[in-house]
């Protein structure tokens, strides 16, 4: 499955042979993404990122998830995607991270945009949620540019390495969505 999110943005499901790109990715930019990703220190060979797009994989053909590539103009710069679905309730939490040198684009935020549309009109989901660290300001102001209405914060929801850390939790619902 892929999805063109502009001329420059694509998102697409991932295949077995994006493990060496994926793990590419995330060498090259492990420590600016261990700001706030608690499960870098799993992934230490491409064989982890093999394992990752095959637990992917079976997570999108049994309903669980979605995760997506996000390329920029042909190249694979992140990850973005429905991390859990409900579908009893109609419900979805999105997650996404993104290279250092592709940030600031509006990459991630067209994607979760696009995301949005695919959530609300093909899966025909009423809620989209996504929790972010309350001080990880660049990935809270994607909702907060979207139109999402801050709900909570989720106190010391997330062991990050040496220390809790809060979650901020946004939510759309599928009335508000304006594409």
């Amino acid at each position: 499955m892929k999805i063109n999110v502009s001329p420059n943005i694509t998102i697409r499901l991932f295949t077995p042979e994006d493990h060496v790109t994926l793990f590419t990715v995330i060498e090259q930019n492990r420590e600016y993404l261990k700001q706030w990703l608690s499960w870098l220190d799993l992934v230490k060979t491409s064989s982890d990122s093999q394992t990752f797009i095959e637990t992917c994989i079976y997570r999108h053909n049994n309903q669980e998830s979605s995760s997506f590539g996000v390329f920029y103009q042909t190249q694979l710069v992140g990850i973005a995607g429905f991390n859990k679905f409900d579908f009893a309730n109609k419900s979805a939490e999105i997650g996404y991270w993104l290279a250092q040198a592709y940030c600031g684009k509006g990459i991630i935020t067209s994607v979760v945009n696009t995301l949005l549309d695919y959530g609300f009109k093909d899966l025909e989901l009423n809620k989209v949620e996504i929790h972010c660290a309350v001080n990880n300001l660049k990935s809270r102001a994607i909702p907060e540019r979207l139109g999402f209405t801050f709900e909570a914060n989720l106190r010391q929801r997330e062991w990050l390495y040496d220390s809790f850390v809060d979650h901020a939790v946004y939510s759309l619902l599928k009335r508000e969505f304006t594409q």
